[in-house]
């Protein structure tokens, strides 16, 4: 997973612009804010992926391996902060081992959006119970 931290803030940048209208969100007080966690699925790739994408958007992006894949969640308040997911992905014996850059902008109120994102996503993947 070799995007650099630029082309991650790119990214938030335009999804803040498409849905707030804010362009450049990052500055003196805004930083990217990245958290990276591992974890395995007792599924295929593709069911693992199918039940991310119920609750993800995907991000269409040249020039990433086949088995990567760029998807953004809300978080934060009101689930308005998008945290960006990088998943690297690969199967062993029908189970999935994921691997997860989440990024995201954070201000001086830390909302913990990439932790969030990442505990939302291993709950729906029924890593975590629901709480």
């Amino acid at each position: 997973m070799n995007l650099s931290d630029e082309t991650y803030k790119k990214i938030i940048s335009e999804i803040m612009k498409q849905q707030h209208g804010a362009g450049n969100v990052f500055n003196f007080m805004v930083k990217l804010h990245q958290v990276e966690d591992e974890f395995t699925v007792d599924k295929p790739v593709e069911d693992t992926l199918d039940l991310i994408r119920e609750i993800t958007v995907p991000i269409e992006m040249e020039d990433i391996p086949s088995d990567e894949y760029l998807f953004y969640i809300g978080t934060g308040f009101k689930e308005m902060n998008p945290a960006v997911e990088h998943l690297k992905v690969s199967e062993n014996d029908n189970r999935t081992t994921v691997t997860l850059l989440s990024n995201a902008a954070e201000g001086l109120i830390k909302q913990k959006s990439n932790k969030k994102a990442i505990k939302t996503i291993k709950t729906h993947l029924g890593l975590l119970e629901n709480m």
